[in-house]
């Protein structure tokens, strides 16, 4: 098998290449019998036999079947082709929350449901001891015609939470690390709805979840919700079973779909002080007055790539 005139992989008929890691090679699919769409994976030629590439792939494959989640997707089968190990996993279609919020910001209505749902995906994965560790706007997708109406994709990174695993690469995700990892330290569940609270915080503001005096403009329940899954150190912040619950409740009021406008907002200079745990992450209004404001501005989001 050659990867520059792939058709088929097993019994998967290659259609079109899709984004993946440096160690491997992806493939929308079609089963050459069955009605099945899939995403196809097979090791790069250039790591065949690199033990650490090939392990990689099969855990990402071992942790979805693990989960058992109508909101992650599902594991079809593994194999070997020409000592190339591949996976075939649900290929999602959907539309991701980058997509969503490019132009303009979710409605209350909307973001409280896409905390609740990946709230709830998360709680399922942390009671089965999964962090997912790369939660970004690209790895949520809106999927209202699956059984689930989000799907919480990219589970490479994914690690058992009483594991010590290699930090993330992946400059996207920086965006939406929890301050104690600038550390170096593991990240364990309470990173995930640090993440997942950044994500949200981005497509219902349309600015970036740093520091800021004034919360642009969301009602005071959801912005108490958001402030604690940001808050800067992990034993302050819920479990992701407590957000599902907190934004199941708050979504049951805010359904008027009232869109959410971007304003200025007061920046809090952190740039004198070097990059230590005082000065990272984020913090309610009520805890600024003692820091240090640059002048008055407007934050503006980080663009999708």
């Amino acid at each position: 098998m050659t990867d520059a005139a792939v058709t088929r992989i097993a019994e998967y008929l290659v259609e079109v290449e899709l984004p993946a890691r440096n160690t491997e090679l992806a493939y929308r699919t079609t089963h050459r019998v069955l009605p099945r769409r899939a995403r196809v994976a097979i090791i790069h030629p250039d790591f065949v036999g690199v033990r650490r590439a090939e392990l990689a792939l099969m855990r990402e494959a071992c942790m979805l079947d693990a989960l058992h989640h109508s909101g992650v997707p599902r594991v079809y089968e593994c194999g070997v082709l020409e000592h190339r190990a591949w996976t075939a996993t649900e290929y999602i279609e959907g539309l991701s929350i980058e997509r969503a919020a490019a132009e303009r910001p979710l409605s209350i209505s909307q973001a409280l449901a896409v905390v609740r749902d990946a709230a709830a995906i998360l709680a399922h994965a942390h009671q089965r001891g999964v962090v997912h560790r790369n939660i970004t706007p690209k790895s949520i997708l809106q999927t209202p015609d699956r059984g689930f109406p989000i799907c919480l994709t990219g589970w490479g990174d994914a690690a058992a939470s009483d594991s010590t695993a290699p930090p993330v690469i992946d400059r996207d995700a920086k965006f939406y690390r929890a301050p104690e990892l600038a550390a170096d330290s593991p990240a364990d569940t309470s990173a995930d709805v640090f993440a997942l609270g950044a994500v949200v915080f981005e497509a219902a503001t349309l600015v970036l979840p740093e520091p800021v005096q004034k919360f642009p403009g969301v009602p005071g329940a959801f912005h108490a919700l958001l402030a604690r899954m940001l808050a800067r150190f992990p034993t302050e912040r819920p479990t992701a079973a407590a957000v599902h619950a907190d934004a199941a409740r708050l979504a049951e009021v805010y359904t008027d779909g009232d869109r959410v406008e971007e304003v200025d907002v007061e920046l809090i200079d952190i740039s004198r002080a070097a990059p230590t745990m005082p000065n990272l992450g984020w913090l309610p209004p009520d805890r600024m007055p003692a820091l240090q404001r640059s002048p008055r501005g407007t934050l503006r989001r980080r663009r999708p790539t």
